[in-house]
């Protein structure tokens, strides 16, 4: 996980910038709207990175390390992405992330990969559990 600031000038607001040397390729680029209460598992995915953004409204990440190969293998963290300071959030592939809207948000969601990996997969029983509750 890496945690940046975001850069504001006037309207516009940066989320990342070729510079910031964070990307080596470009992939998707979706806009995630949940309501208040509602709780999203992103897959897992096998080779892409990704970028989340709120843009509007508060959610919390919940993140869980299922790398089995990673020296941080099981290991969990939490962060509130918040429109009012904005900030980005990536989340390493292999990875498991959970959102949990605090009010209504939006997020944007960066990948480094569109296209399916053979290990992208949903969350199993243990690792919902542990991640989503």
């Amino acid at each position: 996980m890496h945690v940046f600031p975001l850069t504001r000038q006037g309207a516009r607001l940066t989320l990342l910038r070729n510079s910031d040397h964070l990307l080596r390729r470009f992939g998707q680029l979706d806009v995630l709207d949940l309501a208040a209460g509602q709780r999203s598992a992103l897959p897992v995915r096998g080779e892409a990175d990704r970028f989340l953004y709120s843009i509007s409204g508060a959610v919390n990440a919940l993140l869980l390390d299922v790398r089995p190969t990673s020296p941080s293998h099981g290991a969990q963290a939490s962060m509130t992405l918040t429109s009012d300071d904005p900030r980005g959030l990536l989340v390493p592939f292999g990875v498991a992330c959970s959102l949990e809207a605090i009010s209504r948000v939006m997020v944007i969601q960066l990948s480094t990969h569109s296209e399916s990996h053979p290990s992208d997969r949903a969350l199993n029983a243990e690792e919902q559990n542990l991640i989503i509750g």
